[in-house]
């Protein structure tokens, strides 16, 4: 079992010292029995990257691969269909396969099914903190409404709590009872969800006695109410909870929000919420790659708050997938800014409109996603067509912390796009040290 193949390419700075590579998946030599091509849907990477899970063409199926090694193991489903959810750092995986919430194991490819608690029909499993030892997901009541759930340490299901009236402020009357964990922080203190039947994003963030509190912050800045309309701070006139996403450190939370123009006229925009000092940024700016004005809906946030997603809604009208990163208000088409997808997958990105980046580690060197793929993207034409898992390297491996070797005097600097700089400026910083090696560097 190995991967198809890596294609890498550089970009043009005198030397060979930013590149970024992309990695294609299939089950085997030989595909899945009834099946001759790769046919995976990847969901998730781990916070660093080596992992990736999702599921078999469909729900066919589950599937994590080591993209270290290019292995990939999997495990055909029954009549109810599979899907892994998020990975950790260690290979685990967290979703479900046909009835049950599983654990999933990439070194023994065993399975646990998560227990749930009596009187509960099920546990669908959602995202799994970098360790493993925190589970988030939701239990499924007899009535099949669901209820946001966490486990941790290993102890039994436990329901995440609701918001009071006075929490829900103007919204309450929008949103019914249900509720889902979607995705937990590396560390396990900060989930994010859905409230009401996926109605509204709702953070859980863990307190000094080890409570999960919700912070139910779109009632501070969405109208739902004739006063809301005079009230200047709340800029947003819906915050659904699709396609929302998190970062690995819990600070960032992202999602579309729905805008009004002087002229009247709505417009969606990126939404990213700052869980440590509970401000929130609107994307506001026209994008000139957003030329049909469908919007930029974000699909995963590293830990220095750049995320990437699709313009336009996946399979509908997307039009391209684009990368937001951090400091900046201009986003980039993945065509644009990583030369080796671009000549693999720009394509069925750009014409196809079927790409779906779904994550990103957390310092941002590699982006996960599933394209529906064909050599000409003639749907008229008899060459196969599939769904295909890329993994794109981005060559900025390391660049959101600030290493030791920035405490060393540097012999030459460069800027990014391979100019000769006399000292290291804010931003990625292209150093070469005496010893001959190359590091990229933020200031």
């Amino acid at each position: 079992m190995k991967k198809i193949f890596t294609l890498a390419l550089s970009l043009a700075v005198g030397t060979s010292l930013f590149a970024d590579s992309l990695q294609i998946f299939k089950c085997s030599e030989d595909g899945i029995p009834g099946m001759t091509e790769p046919q995976l849907m990847g969901f998730s990477i781990s916070a660093n990257g080596r992992y990736i899970c999702g599921a078999i063409e469909q729900g066919g199926g589950v599937f994590i691969a080591d993209c270290e090694t290019g292995e990939v193991k999997w495990k055909m489903a029954d009549e109810a269909g599979g899907e892994l959810r998020s990975v950790d750092n260690a290979g685990s995986s967290i979703g479900f396969l046909d009835d049950d919430g599983v654990v999933v194991s990439f070194e023994t490819l065993g399975v646990d099914i998560l227990q749930r608690p009596e009187g509960v029909r099920g546990i669908l499993g959602e995202s799994l903190s970098n360790d493993g030892r925190v589970k988030v997901g939701s239990f499924t009541e007899q009535s099949f409404n669901t209820v946001a759930a966490f486990s941790s340490d290993g102890s039994d299901w436990s329901a995440l709590p609701s918001p009071t009236d006075a929490e829900l402020g103007n919204l309450k009357d929008h949103i019914n009872k249900m509720s889902t964990a979607k995705v937990v922080s590396g560390d396990g203190k900060v989930i994010l969800g859905h409230l009401g039947s996926f109605t509204f994003p709702i953070i859980w963030k863990i307190n000094d006695a080890g409570e999960y509190l919700p912070d139910f912050f779109p009632a501070r800045y969405v109208k739902a109410s004739d006063e809301d309309i005079a009230d200047d701070s709340k800029e947003l006139y819906g915050l659904p909870a699709f396609y929302t996403a998190m970062s690995n450190n819990g600070k960032y939370v992202g999602g579309v929000g729905t805008i009004k123009e002087e002229s009247g006229a709505f417009r969606i925009v990126p939404v990213i919420y700052n869980t440590e000092d509970k401000s929130i940024k609107l994307y506001k700016e026209y994008q000139d790659i957003d030329y049909q004005g469908l919007g930029l809906y974000p699909r995963a946030i590293a830990d220095d708050g750049t995320f990437i997603g699709t313009i336009g809604e996946p399979f509908t009208n997307s039009i391209g997938s684009f990368i937001m990163r951090a400091g900046e208000e201009t986003a980039e088409l993945f065509v644009d800014a990583f030369p080796a997808y671009a000549e693999m997958l720009g394509p069925s990105d750009i014409e196809g409109g079927m790409n779906v980046p779904t994550g990103i580690s957390a310092d941002g060197s590699s982006i996960v996603g599933y394209t529906y793929y064909s050599e000409n993207l003639d749907i008229y034409d008899d060459s196969p067509a599939y769904y295909l898992t890329y993994v794109i390297h981005t060559g900025l491996a390391g660049v959101d912390g600030v290493s030791s070797d920035m405490k060393s005097t540097p012999e030459a600097v460069y800027s990014i796009d391979g100019r000769s700089m006399k000292e290291m400026t804010k931003g990625i910083n292209i150093v070469r040290k005496a010893d001959g090696t190359v590091s990229k560097l933020l200031k």
